[in-house]
């Protein structure tokens, strides 16, 4: 819909399309009100929510029987009569479309989207086989200095698709046209390659692209997309939990695309898209015990439950990025074990919903009432203020957000105690320490103690800072590595000010209500259920385990974790798990099994059962 339409707008304009009649909204365009029917107009650049531009010419209607217009960027008007499909309309798309071959390279057969290219689709549907024209063979060689998305503008058709959604979608602004005319072509930021640009590699431009002009060298030649499965699942590499859509062929995946109908817009980061596409360390098949080798999962789980009802002390740590009920069974059975149990991250979580409910019951609100339902409330914000700026690496689609926010008009402040990683995007920069992310000690002792008043945060300070958070829609965006005495000011903030605190924990699953007791810190044994954590984030971990005689460690692949267990037990790939995980809005969010287990167990939660039955019954004493 165009962004001038109410979605909640009625139908009031009545026109025919086709010699049928079609009911549409006011300011919607002609090419928007056939979504409603069965009328297929043709185009190339039109994609989801971008702004339409009518590059591509496809989607040229006949108007009243006489002028043409471009169905995506003309509105519709009551009686109006609308022709899509006469001879003359489909000789001029034919006349387009032999141009566009004749002026790049494109050669079907050797193209990595072969089957799977908008503009082969649209060649055959108006009937070519060849163009009239001579073929121009120019000479571009293709950016590859990029590793995860290839620019090959021998492909390109100039839509404008990639340019528009780094834009509006991602907000990062790096390609653009360069050159005009007929040597128009899409450049990245001055004109520099692709690897070395401002490019985040979230291959949002990958795509939308219509061609084979920009591909993942990670996916390419691996199937037709009709030939593969797909399964929706979700990222839960960090606390946003974006939906995925998983291509497998043969049994391995092919690519991960966003969902674009999903809560996120179909936004992923590097690590979501292509980070998840393979992992080079070894895998994990079987159990194995440290001087017999590998054995059976029987005889590894009965080694693990000896040594756990043996221990005097346990300390016991799980993935945060592990689904829900995995988490619960790992709290259950380590429980059966008298172990103290650590979700890293979790303690985050309980400590921002204290603070949350004291400052609601100041404010007279609830608890929920001062949280944003999610990155997309930043879009509707008229000021947004950012703690902790690393989430552009962090959290790189909520960062997205952040900066279509600021294209939209609203107000950023950032703050940080380094460099604002905005940059020039932000309107304010301040550093950490210097009044906004500072809170006066009486402040700190309201929340801590639960009393009934918050005199004493300095409110003019906040507030003056950003006007725009007293007049309009405020968003308080919380990144990982903040301090406690900052998360009292965001929340004291939005109850102070209406607004409303987006936060964004490091961990994925930080709603979880277990794995929050304090660690022994030396123990007897430790278990850590790692899973596929990569070895950048297992460093907790890795200090509980120099601080036990005994380490178990449940994982996926082979890390410095699992060279230091007594014992290993197999866990299953993130690809490979079924649940929930719960968001940083607060929401849960499914995970689907893409691919069947290749490991000695069907399911984590298997292992942890098994130790559960394990323990002996405590003797009732008389």
């Amino acid at each position: 819909m165009s962004k001038a339409t109410d979605a909640d707008a009625e139908l009031g304009v009545t026109l025919e399309i086709n010699g049928q009649e079609v009911q549409a909204k006011q300011g919607e365009t002609i090419l928007e009100a056939t979504e409603r029917t069965d009328i297929d107009i043709p185009t190339l650049c039109a994609y989801a929510d971008l702004t339409n531009v009518g590059a591509c010419r496809m989607c040229l209607v006949e108007i009243d029987g006489s002028r043409l217009e471009t169905a995506c960027t003309t509105a519709v008007q009551d009686g109006m009569e609308v022709e899509v499909d006469t001879d003359d309309l489909w000789d001029h798309r034919q006349t387009i479309l032999e141009l566009m071959f004749s002026e790049e390279n494109h050669y079907c057969m050797y193209c990595e989207m072969e089957g799977d290219c908008e503009l082969e689709d649209m060649f055959n549907r108006a009937g070519l086989d060849s163009s009239r024209f001579p073929l121009e063979y120019p000479e571009i060689d293709p950016d590859t200095s990029n590793e995860f998305i290839t620019m090959d503008l021998d492909r390109c058709i100039s839509c404008g698709r990639c340019i528009r959604t780094c834009d509006e979608v991602v907000g990062n602004d790096t390609l653009s046209f360069g050159n005009r005319g007929k040597d128009a072509t899409i450049v990245a930021d001055d004109d520099v390659p692709l690897g070395e640009s401002s490019c985040v590699s979230c291959g949002a431009c990958v795509q939308s692209c219509p061609t084979g002009a920009l591909y993942s060298p990670l996916s390419a030649y691996r199937g037709r997309e009709e030939d593969c499965d797909v399964v929706q699942t979700t990222c839960s590499e960090c606390s946003m939990g974006c939906e995925l859509e998983v291509y497998t062929n043969s049994g391995r995946i092919v690519k991960i695309e966003g969902v674009e109908d999903g809560p996120d817009g179909g936004q992923l980061c590097e690590m979501g898209r292509f980070g998840l596409l393979g992992d080079d360390r070894d895998r994990i098949h079987e159990p194995s015990i440290r001087g017999e080798g590998a054995v059976g999962v029987d005889v590894a789980t009965d080694r693990v439950a000896d040594l756990l009802e043996d221990a005097e002390t346990v300390d016991a740590v799980a993935s945060d990025r592990l689904p829900s009920e995995t988490l619960d069974a790992f709290a259950e059975a380590m429980d059966d074990y008298d172990a103290a149990v650590e979700v890293p991250g979790a303690g985050r979580a309980r400590e921002e919903k204290r603070i949350a409910r004291q400052v609601a019951k100041h404010f007279e609100k609830s608890p929920s009432g001062l949280r944003a339902s999610g990155p997309r409330a930043l879009l509707d914000a008229d000021s947004v203020v950012v703690f902790d700026t690393d989430i552009v690496d962090t959290h790189p689609v909520a960062a997205s957000y952040v900066r279509r926010a600021s294209k939209g008009g609203a107000t950023l402040l950032s703050v940080d105690e380094d460099e604002d990683r905005f940059g020039r995007k932000s309107d304010v920069s301040i550093e950490a320490g210097t009044g906004l992310d500072r809170v006066s000690e009486d402040a700190v002792e309201v929340v801590e103690e639960g009393a009934s008043a918050l005199s004493d945060v300095d409110a003019e300070t906040l507030m003056d800072a950003v006007p725009a958070l007293t007049s309009g829609i405020g968003v308080v965006v919380l990144g990982p590595d903040v301090s406690e005495d900052t998360i009292v000011n965001a929340y004291a903030l939005a109850g102070m000010t209406g607004s409303k605190v987006l936060s964004l924990p490091r961990q994925a699953n930080t709603g979880t209500d277990v794995g929050t007791d304090d660690l022994h810190g030396s123990a007897d044994v430790a278990y850590l259920f790692a899973g596929d954590d990569r070895e950048e984030n297992v460093d907790r971990m890795l200090d509980v385990a120099r601080g036990a005689d005994t380490v178990i460690v449940q994982a996926t692949r082979e890390s410095i974790l699992t060279k230091a267990a007594d014992v290993v037990l197999p866990a299953l790939d993130w690809f490979e798990r079924s649940g929930t995980v719960t968001d940083a809005s607060g929401a849960d969010r499914e995970i689907a099994r893409v691919l069947e287990p290749r490991v000695a167990v069907d399911s984590d939660r298997e292992v942890l059962s098994a130790l559960s039955e394990a323990v002996e019954p405590q003797e009732v004493k008389p």
